[in-house]
This record gives C-alpha cells, sequence and structure tokens, in this order.
C-alpha cells in the first residue's frame, strides 16, 4: 500500500507537459482542453502539431502564430502552417485563421492580437498591448483610457522557479490606460505613471516598469548604462600603458637576442681564425723540416722549428704553431661582454688561454 501511495503522488507530480499526448488520427476529448495554471498555456489531449477537432480525434493545425513555433523540430520552414493574414488571428488551437474580434468580443487569455486595433493605433501602441488593443479577462478593449477615467484591470498570477528549484508566484497586471498611464486597483482610474526614484508598489506604476524591492521606481532594464568621462580617461590612460609596456619589453627582448647573435658570430669567427692560423703553422713548420739538411736529428729540426726568430717571424705574421688554438668557450660565459673576443692584429691582445 506505500508503494502504491508513492507511485500515486509521483504520478499526481508529474507535469502536464510529460504525460504522453495523441498524435494525429488518434482519440482526444476537448472536454480535457484546458489552461496550465502556471504557465497560462492551452493544454488538449493532443500533442504540440494537432488540436483536438470536434470529431474526436487529433487533426494536423491550419496555421500558427509564431514564426517558429513549438513542437516542429526538423519540419523544414515552408512545411510549417502558414501564419495568418493582417486582420485575422489564429487561436491558442491553431485549427485555422480567424477575423480579429471588436471591442468588447470574446478573447482568449493574454491575446491581444485577436482584437481588432483602433484606426489611430500608433497614439496607443506599447509594450503592454498590440496595436493599442487589449484583452483583458477574456475581453477585447482599446488602450485608450485617459487621467482620472474608469479602467478595467486585469491581475494574472503566473508561477516563477528559482535556481534551487523552489517556487515563487508573480502577478503581472494590465489595464487598457493609455500610455503613460496606470489604472489603480482601489479607485480603478487611470493615474500618471511615475519617474525613477518615485514611491511604488507595483511595476506598473513606474514609467520603467520596475519597482524595486526597496518601494521605489527603478531604471528601466533595456536602460543603456552612461559611465563617467573618468571611466574613459582610466580606460585611455590603461590602453597606452599596456601598448608602451609591450614595446619596452619587446624592445628588451630584441636586445637581448642582438648580443646572443653576436656572441655567436664572434665565436664562430674566432674559429675560423683559429683554423686558418693553424693550417698556417703547419705549412710553415713543413717548410722549415724540408729546407734542413739531410740526416738531421729530430732535436734538432725541433729547436730549428722553434728558435727565437723563427717564432717571431711566425707571430709577426700572425702564424701560431699547430694546436695552440684559443678557446672561444668563454664567449658564453658571464664575462663574456667583457672580454674581447675579436683577434687583434696585437700579439698582447690575444688570450693565454690555451688547449694543447
Amino acid at each position: 500500500m506505500v508503494a502504491l501511495g508513492l507511485a500515486a503522488l509521483f504520478l499526481a507530480a508529474l507535469p502536464s507537459a510529460v504525460l504522453a499526448k495523441s498524435g494525429w488520427g488518434e482519440a482526444c476529448d476537448q472536454a480535457n482542453s484546458h489552461l496550465a495554471t502556471d504557465t497560462w498555456q492551452l493544454v488538449t489531449d493532443c500533442d504540440a502539431t494537432t488540436y483536438c477537432a470536434d470529431n474526436g480525434t487529433c487533426a494536423y493545425k491550419g496555421c500558427r502564430k509564431d514564426i517558429y513555433p513549438y513542437g516542429y523540430n526538423g519540419v523544414a520552414f515552408v512545411d510549417l502552417p502558414p501564419l495568418c493574414p493582417t486582420g485575422q488571428f489564429c487561436p491558442d488551437e491553431g485549427d485555422q485563421c480567424l477575423d480579429q474580434e471588436p471591442p468588447g468580443s470574446a478573447c482568449q487569455k493574454d491575446r491581444d492580437d485577436e482584437c481588432q486595433p483602433p484606426t489611430d493605433y500608433k497614439l496607443y501602441a506599447g509594450y503592454l498591448n498590440v496595436n493599442g488593443s487589449v484583452c483583458l479577462n477574456y475581453e477585447c478593449y482599446w488602450a485608450n483610457i485617459t487621467l482620472g477615467q474608469t479602467c478595467v484591470v486585469e491581475n494574472t498570477v503566473y508561477t516563477g522557479y528559482e535556481d534551487d528549484g523552489s517556487v515563487y508566484a508573480y502577478i503581472i497586471s494590465r489595464d487598457n490606460c493609455e500610455n503613460g498611464m496606470y489604472c489603480d486597483g482601489t479607485s480603478l482610474q487611470c493615474n500618471k505613471q511615475k519617474a525613477v526614484g518615485a514611491t511604488c508598489s507595483g511595476n506598473k506604476e513606474c514609467l520603467s516598469y520596475n519597482c524595486e524591492s526597496s518601494g521605489k521606481c527603478g531604471r528601466a532594464a533595456d536602460d543603456p548604462l552612461h559611465p563617467g568621462a573618468w571611466v574613459y580617461v582610466i580606460v585611455g590612460l590603461a590602453i597606452v600603458g599596456l601598448i608602451g609596456a609591450t614595446m619596452i619589453a619587446l624592445w628588451f627582448a630584441h636586445r637581448r637576442s642582438r648580443r646572443e647573435n653576436q656572441v655567436k658570430l664572434e665565436q664562430y669567427y674566432n674559429e675560423q681564425v683559429a683554423y686558418r692560423q693553424s693550417i698556417m703553422s703547419m705549412s710553415h713548420a713543413k717548410n722549415s723540416l724540408l729546407s734542413l739538411p739531410p740526416n738531421t736529428s729530430p732535436d734538432i729540426a725541433r729547436q730549428s722549428l722553434y728558435q727565437d726568430e723563427t717564432f717571431a717571424y711566425s707571430s709577426a705574421n700572425n702564424v701560431l704553431p699547430p694546436n695552440m688554438r684559443r678557446d672561444s668557450s668563454a664567449a658564453w660565459s658571464e664575462a663574456a661582454d667583457s672580454e674581447m673576443l675579436l683577434v687583434d692584429d696585437q700579439p698582447s691582445a690575444r688570450s693565454t688561454r690555451f688547449r694543447g
């Protein structure tokens, strides 16, 4: 019994939108058609693409009131039910287009477009009516009632949902007063709407249609923000500073890269000079050995190669003995900037570090 009770509660909690609907040609009952208590939309036994016809079966809709109607996913735009022409409307059932009704005639809930507009509708058209006509309490009116005249008001309670799923109710109040007026719910007379900052008890009392929780009229929801001049000054300075910082950072990066490339080029140049000097030293040694008399001992040949006058001659011509190349690895050390890497013409400028 407990399980059955829980199942019944679960089914009762399900919204009508998730229950199975009848499709084209299936049975339906017009007596089950009603307005949802939370959204005030028409609910029938048929799905979104059909309506319950007089013969008790679901038939395809013959018109639509929205450009992109609900329930037609995957249907080409040209295959949608047609929109009604000017002077006609598509009812909630969506069976066929009907002529707009004159003031005093019946209309469906919140369907201002079902009422005929006045001839001077441009004077009365606003965001709370359609072309100056309004449907209040299921009856058509024109929104042309002026200051102090008797008006008609309609208060509709809608259901809202918080992020955590909790439910709250909010009231939308509409009337047939002209633009800039609102219908007082007690006196049922049109009064002037109030400016921002004035005391209010409902959105309809404010020109901005926004009565804040503080009890005063606030800014309109679509009112653009106008920042002060100091905001533009700060933004401009920030942009200029960002551009300047970027240029300085690029300059430092370029200078560092240029120094590294310079060190690489100097190292390469010194290595090439050292190789050239080694080759010249080997050629000079060969010529010196060939110029000695035959049967000269190795010790004498070695002495003749490194005697003072010969070495002085080699040094004067920038010729070094073999295997006496300078070490250029210091170019990557921190002292590379202060060390002379290029070979100078003077022997005193040469590095004293050698590898044998």
